[in-house]
């Protein structure tokens, strides 16, 4: 029920985002989903600075003692609002110096002002997290969506301005805030105001900067293919890549949710690991890998029909996009998945260490073929990267011991297909076109993970969602 919860209403929170971006590319066409792709993902990156790991950190506690909520949540408060202040003053000064678009900056503000009313909404989600009260979360996050679908709808009927579209956002945005801070109030009841405590709070930015540095470092790395090719393309073929970058983005979010609702489980386990919490990763891991690669076959196949259906024949042109960016799919799933893996298992080093690097690698990779070759370069090196840090998380669960078998088994997979790919790939002479290829990529990938891994049982599916100690 917690998973159902927190999958419709983070469903509805997302949906509503999505659907103005499909309003925005109907209503006023590709270039202004590429200003609108840009806005969004600056905004993105922005909100990491007041969440800076404290949201992860504040589940993480109170999961393990739950008493501690008035001096957390006040004290989450004391330090959120010095960010907030922090990412409102970089956000001016980003805008003015760097963002020469009108447009662009006009929309920026608009979502940065959302992305810090979000974060306290993310805030009071956590501490919902960590008491398993994900129907809260699922009650604001309604009223969040709902209001901002009713009020884009009215924007569209009345035929406003892109400006007034995208503030509908913010509109919805405010009402989820307030619902979250209604509940924890009424129904958690945190206590009286807790005072400024510097050394309380000290201790907790201390705990939460490794977090929060991993987080930013995941967002960006999630954002670096349209801050990197917005460099050198222009809004149309910005906003080409936006409608299949956001693929990506969705499998992000859609593991994100999965893990969030098995998190405060998963730390219990591998607070002392043991063979259960083995078991355990081992069936996430598994199940997680075929339904990921499904997935990918699904979204390459359907490709035409897919942008077509969302976007509209405008946007249509993204195919080949869409297909080299399927094959990463798999890829963000595992590494979004094992990143909350690690963290649970308190291995700082790994997650930190692996997307650190991986966004280094990423931003050469990223600027270098996007000046080449535009958004097929951007789109090769989203895949190559995300298969790079894949490889590198499989090995350290593997030497770590948190899942042997099914982390030894997909690294030799991965390895393996890669091999082929490149081999095609030079065969080919070139990164184009993106159906033969990834086309190979796909099959092999799938081949592969139903030989190690096998097909789902019955144990592993019942171990996921058993509550029993």
């Amino acid at each position: 029920m917690n998973g159902l919860a927190l999958f419709g209403g983070e469903a509805m929170s997302r949906s509503a985002t999505f659907l103005v971006a499909v309003i925005i590319a109907h209503r006023f066409g590709p270039i202004a989903l590429g200003q609108y792709g840009f806005a969004l993902a600056v905004a993105s990156v922005l909100l990491i600075v007041p969440d800076f790991g404290l949201h992860l950190l504040t589940t993480r506690e109170l999961v393990v003692e739950p008493e501690r909520l008035r001096r957390i949540f006040w004290s989450l408060h004391w330090i959120k609002l010095l960010l907030v202040c922090g990412a409102a003053g970089s956000t001016v000064l980003f805008g003015q110096v760097i963002v020469q678009d009108r447009v662009r900056r006009g929309l920026l503000y608009v979502l940065v002002a959302r992305a810090l009313l979000q974060s306290f909404s993310q805030s009071y989600m956590a501490i919902f997290k960590a008491f398993e009260r994900m129907h809260y979360i699922a009650l604001q996050q309604l009223v969040g969506a709902a209001l901002a679908v009713a009020c884009a709808s009215v924007a569209l009927v009345l035929r406003a301005s892109l400006f007034a579209v995208v503030s509908c956002l913010l509109v919805g945005q405010a009402a989820e805030t307030w619902v979250g801070w209604q509940i924890v109030l009424r129904r958690l009841e945190p206590g009286e105001i807790y005072g400024w405590d510097t050394a309380f709070h000290r201790v907790m930015l201390a705990a939460a900067a490794p977090i929060g540095l991993t987080i930013a470092l995941q967002a960006l790395n999630l954002r670096l293919d349209i801050l990197s090719l917005s460099i050198f393309a222009t809004n149309l073929n910005l906003g080409r890549f936006q409608a299949a970058a956001w693929f990506l983005i969705g499998t992000f979010l859609c593991v994100s949710l999965l893990m969030n609702v098995v998190f405060p489980r998963l730390s219990r386990l591998l607070e002392n690991p043991s063979e259960r919490g083995r078991a355990y990763v081992e069936s996430l891991l598994k199940n997680g890998s075929l339904l990921a690669t499904v997935s990918s076959i699904v979204v390459w196949l359907g490709a035409p029909w897919i942008l077509r259906w969302l976007y509209g024949p405008a946007l249509s042109t993204s195919v080949d996009l869409l297909r080299i960016l399927a094959p990463a799919l798999p890829f963000v799933f595992l590494n979004t998945m094992l990143f909350y893996v690690f963290v649970a298992a308190r291995r700082r080093a790994v997650y930190l260490g692996t997307l650190g690097w991986g966004v280094g690698i990423g931003i050469l990779m990223s600027i270098g073929l996007a000046q080449r070759y535009g958004a097929t370069g951007v789109a090769v090196a989203d895949l190559i990267r995300e298969f790079l840090m894949t490889c590198v998380f499989l090995w350290h669960l593997k030497r770590d011991h948190l899942a042997l078998k099914a982390g030894r088994g997909l690294l030799r997979v991965c390895l393996g297909v890669a091999s082929l790919a490149v081999a095609f790939m030079v065969v080919a002479k070139a990164i184009r076109p993106a159906i033969a290829w990834t086309a190979s990529w796909e099959l092999l990938m799938l081949g592969g993970t139903l030989t190690v891994v096998g097909l789902p049982t019955r144990r592993e599916l019942f171990l996921l969602v058993d509550e029993t100690p």
